[in-house]
């Protein structure tokens, strides 16, 4: 069930998933214009397995608030709301983990706030912005000059009106604060490497991706793991959300790595 928790004098949307007997916490950063929904199928399954799960909507999406702050929506503040959340519910130690654009905060959090986290997963994700994405600057140009919702039925209801989550995509598409979805897409832009600040915690990192992701170029995915002494899964037979495309083999990725630790 959401619940609304105040983080930085403002609302996030919140889900817990608990587990009968909890052996570590767990936490999920979702991606661009994605939702803590991203996590409904592998977040029960980690808690069947032991694990107290915690997901939200980053802040300006989908349930969470709009922010009127005016560096909101830095990845310094998403950071920050990912590291305060932890706190809040009194997590111990947990597992970090951050999907696509959610890769880029999970990092940033990671080096904001080193002594919070046990294990840091960068899941289809890279080390930095993301490269040959036209597409991105479009979404820039639309956001800027239409409302969520226009751009939805101008854009996207046609191309997505046959998916399975049609209802959700479009529900937290008109929910999110534009400025939100507009500044994340410049960060995916502009984002920096923070590899050698990441070496430097000796914190233990993992890299998975789905063998047909096609977000950052594999290539830039393997050399990430290779930077970062990490070991790289490859997850068969999914896309850029192995959590939705093979939700049972992720779970299975996620905790063989979690309970070597």
């Amino acid at each position: 069930m959401t619940t609304f928790v105040e983080i930085q004098g403002e609302n996030l949307a919140v889900e817990i998933y608990e587990p009968k007997v909890r052996i570590a916490d767990v936490v999920l950063v979702h991606g661009f214009t994605g939702s803590k929904e991203d996590f409904e199928v592998i977040g029960p399954l980690l808690a069947d397995m032991g694990y107290r799960v915690l997901t939200f909507d980053n802040r300006g999406q989908h349930e969470s608030a709009h922010s009127k702050r005016e560096d909101a929506y830095s990845m310094h503040s998403l950071a920050r709301d990912v590291i305060e959340l932890s706190k809040h519910y009194g997590f111990v130690k947990p597992h970090l983990l951050g999907h696509s654009f959610g890769g880029l905060v999970a990092q940033r959090a990671l080096v904001q706030s080193p002594e919070t986290w046990r294990s840091l997963t960068i899941f289809c994700s890279g080390p930095h912005w993301i490269p040959d994405k036209p597409d991105l600057d479009a979404t820039i140009h639309i956001l800027q000059t239409m409302t969520m919702e226009e751009s939805w039925y101008k854009y996207k209801d046609e191309t997505d009106k046959l998916l399975p989550r049609y209802e959700t995509y479009k529900k937290r598409w008109t929910a999110s604060d534009p400025n939100s979805t507009h500044t994340m897409a410049l960060h995916l832009k502009d984002t920096q490497a923070l590899t050698a600040e990441i070496v430097a915690t000796k914190i233990p990192v993992h890299v998975i991706y789905g063998e047909n992701d096609d977000a950052w170029p594999l290539a830039m995915q393997d050399q990430m793991a290779k930077d970062l002494s990490a070991p790289r899964t490859i997850i068969k037979d999914a896309g850029h959300c192995p959590n939705e495309d093979q939700p049972k083999e992720t779970v299975k990725v996620l905790t063989n790595f979690w309970s070597g630790l």
